[in-house]
């Protein structure tokens, strides 16, 4: 169906989608296009900044913000003026900090005594305290997702991406959603959402901020597998997942990446879903799994024991159990069950990630014989 057909400049379809996706978060493919951005959470819409009302604001339980502009972009000229527009508020809301978004909110809701908080403790692990700063760490350095919404976005906007370069301070991704609206008759509207596109940011710098030395830009960090590479490309979950693995583990990300640094040479590959798995090329019919961290700072290392038994390797999977478990001075609990074995602290509980790192060296040793004893079996 095309909503409010006749309707001059689409501003009863363009209201339709924003009340829908505010009413219903769910039909927007989050999952698909950054998971750490996920559950959404409708706070408000019409939310007023200097630069101009937003559509839609939503807020993940984690303190994550997602910025929507509801927009029909049927052509070049739309498009490239309403992801100028959502640049624009998401600029606008970086000199903010969180008293400033409440009262927008309270002012968009109208609701005097309302409170973000109250709509994201039902489902936040977090304290009060520590949503707060979750929140205004995002707005201080512009670590947000925007979505450009609507229905009939057609394909071929990749160049819009450039943008997003052009706006130093904003850490943003941006992705477009286009909701097909089909009457299904009586019993309602069908939506089918798609994602013809999604931004990758591009590791450039590191910008950190203190009162005493003010906003300093630092370069990338420079490995042995990445001096010579381009700028690598990151999806906006990747920011997230550290953010919040700091919220629940203070300084904690800055000894994670440091290992990931270490095992790059063995072409390990970080990858950011919803938690972060380190995945390398087996072959070309199997990826390999070293195991996964969760953003709480657990650790689960048994898919590399799934990765060797897919290869008949079992001996490799076993000891690559073993040797993590004599360095944390854990145990491998083991299952009647199907499911695999897996390392667990020694007070029987899931692995921490700070008392792995205290072995990041045997860990280190630990994947590379994994991978080599894979390799050596005729996986690569």
């Amino acid at each position: 169906m095309r909503l409010g057909e006749g309707d001059g400049d689409g501003g009863r379809r363009e209201a339709f989608v924003q009340k829908l996706v505010f009413d219903h978060p769910d039909v927007i493919p989050m999952a698909d296009i950054e998971p750490a951005f996920t559950p959404l959470i409708s706070v408000c819409r019409e939310l007023m900044t200097p630069a101009g009302p937003i559509d839609n604001l939503w807020i993940t339980p984690a303190g994550g913000i997602v910025l929507g502009e509801c927009k029909l972009v049927r052509n070049p000229q739309a498009r490239r003026e309403v992801v100028a527009q959502a640049l624009d508020y998401a600029r606008a809301i970086g000199d903010w900090r969180y008293e400033d978004l409440e009262r927008e909110v309270r002012k968009s809701l109208k609701k005097p005594d309302g409170t973000i908080w109250s709509l994201v403790e039902g489902g936040s692990d977090l304290e009060e305290h520590q949503f707060v700063d979750a929140v205004n760490r995002r707005l201080r350095i512009g670590q947000l997702m925007i979505l450009i919404i609507g229905d009939g976005i057609q394909e071929g906007v990749e160049a819009l991406t450039q943008h997003l370069q052009l706006h130093a301070g904003i850490h943003a991704g941006m992705a477009l959603v286009d909701l097909s609206i089909w009457d299904d008759g009586d019993r309602g509207l069908l939506v089918v959402p798609r994602v013809p596109m999604k931004t990758v940011l591009i590791e450039r710098g590191i910008v950190t901020f203190n009162p005493a030395d003010g906003v300093q830009v630092m370069p990338a960090r420079v490995t042995a597998a990445s001096a010579t590479a381009k700028p690598r490309a990151i999806s906006s979950s990747e920011p997230e997942f550290y953010d919040q693995l700091d919220q629940r583990r203070p300084g904690l990300s800055a000894r994670l990446r440091a290992f990931l640094d270490s095992i790059a040479d063995l072409g390990i590959t970080p990858d950011f879903p919803a938690s972060l798995v380190l995945r390398w090329p087996v072959s070309p019919d199997v990826e390999g799994r070293a195991g996964f961290v969760e953003k709480s700072g657990k650790v689960y290392l048994q898919s590399g024991w799934v990765t060797a038994r897919k290869l008949d390797r079992l001996d490799v999977g076993e000891r690559y159990l073993e040797v993590i478990r004599s360095a944390v001075g854990g145990q491998v609990r083991r299952y009647e069950t199907s499911a695999p074995p897996e390392v667990v602290g020694g007070d029987g509980r899931a692995l921490e990630l700070g008392a792995l790192l205290d072995h990041a060296d045997e860990w280190r040793r630990a994947i590379e014989a994994l991978i080599d004893g894979l390799r050596d079996s005729g996986g690569q």
